[in-house]
């Protein structure tokens, strides 16, 4: 049987819209942990319609977020960080997967798209790769590139289905909200999670997924803008970087592990 990875993340879920609700303890955070685990779970029962098995990496704040008992019990669940280079995709070289998959994931910093917009942490203004502005799904996708995995389903907002889109051909997304300054916009939760299973299935169920594999490129150049002048000062010093300003660093490397080791330190 063939295997699907998934990459989950909360911010991208439906109806989201503030951050305490993404927090465990925060107002709301209970609902929304129940609206990730139900968005993850029809992207598994797709999977499942198409033939596969799926292990999900449960790749928000704590790593703990995913109700192990509301997925369907096919699925593989990683729980918590192995604190490795590979991050929001821990466990993807654990294993020999035939396609990756990503749910509840959002815009990059300084995007529109969402009001919980940002890419790994917000203490961070604004994060490029090779030029394009940089969501985690970018950094994630490329990490399946690296592994010659195709990306074949993105679930989250708009704003980043869009971005997906345009950079992958061949992907199939569903957009579970849109932003409105600091407000969402979205359909019903249900009516998304069957959208989700469907599209999952559909994406899934194509004879070849070449156009879902993303080209690596031969060099990478990762700037990062800070908030924060001392952290850009701090990291300034990560072997290989380079202060660009006061609060931007860059870093280059024809290696994209290179990459995701200066982020596992840096970001």
């Amino acid at each position: 049987m063939k295997k699907l990875f998934i990459s989950a993340d909360i911010e991208g879920t439906c109806g989201i819209a503030a951050w305490e609700e993404t927090d465990a303890g925060g107002r709301n955070y209970d609902y929304f942990r129940r609206r990730m685990t139900a968005e993850v779970s029809a992207a598994i029962e797709g999977a499942e319609k198409a033939g596969y098995v799926t292990t999900v990496k449960d790749a928000h704040d704590s790593a703990r977020n995913i109700d192990p008992m509301g997925l369907p019990k096919t699925a593989t669940l990683i729980r918590g960080w192995a604190k490795d280079c590979y991050c929001m995709m821990g466990g993807l070289d654990q294993d020999r997967y035939d396609a990756v998959a990503f749910t509840g994931y959002h815009s990059e910093a300084v995007n529109s798209g969402n009001p919980l917009s940002h890419t790994m942490t917000v203490s961070v203004q604004r994060v490029t790769l090779n030029g394009l502005p940089c969501p985690e799904f970018l950094i994630n996708a490329y990490m399946a590139a690296y592994r010659g995995i195709p990306i074949v389903f993105l679930a989250g907002d708009e704003a980043l289905c869009d971005f997906a889109k345009k950079l992958i051909p061949g992907i199939t997304t569903v957009a579970a909200k849109s932003g409105h300054g600091s407000a969402v916009i979205s359909r019903h939760p249900e009516a998304v999670c069957d959208e989700i299973r469907e599209a999952m299935d559909a994406a899934l169920s194509k004879e070849n997924l070449a156009d879902c594999i993303l080209p690596l490129p031969a060099h990478f150049e990762l700037t990062v803008e800070y908030n924060d002048w001392n952290t850009a000062h701090s990291y300034s010093f990560y072997p290989g970087a380079v202060a660009v300003d006061a609060k931007t660093v860059r870093f280059e490397s024809d290696d994209y592990y290179e990459v995701m080791r200066f982020m596992h330190f840096c970001l």
